[in-house]
């Protein structure tokens, strides 16, 4: 996972790249993931969706966001969606996301 918050697109870019490639040699084409795990950013931008969408990914998912989106996703049961990363893409910037119910932590 890269710096979303405080990196310009091209670091992004190159970073996935240099994993993609690393992950290839070591793996084969098997070895490149398809789904993103967002472990612990402050925040999740539209351009960073658009990015994995752009890459090739079919989902996204992550554990951190305000407790009360939270807790009206969770009684509305909206906790997954399709993210439109991009107004000019259409359906190739459309990711499957998903807000992790209980984050990466034990459940309460």
């Amino acid at each position: 996972m890269n710096d979303e918050a405080a990196t310009h697109y091209n670091s992004i870019v190159d970073q996935m790249t240099w994993g993609f490639r690393r992950l290839e040699d070591e793996f084969g084409k098997c070895g490149i993931p398809k789904i993103g795990w967002q472990i612990d950013p402050f925040g999740h931008s539209r351009e960073m969706a658009n990015l994995l969408a752009q890459m090739n990914f079919d989902g996204l998912f992550f554990a951190r966001l305000d407790y009360q989106d939270h807790q009206k996703r969770k009684s509305n049961k909206t906790m997954e969606l399709i993210w439109k990363a991009s107004d000019d893409l259409g359906k190739s910037s459309d990711l499957f996301t998903g807000a992790m119910d209980m984050g990466y932590g034990m459940s309460q």
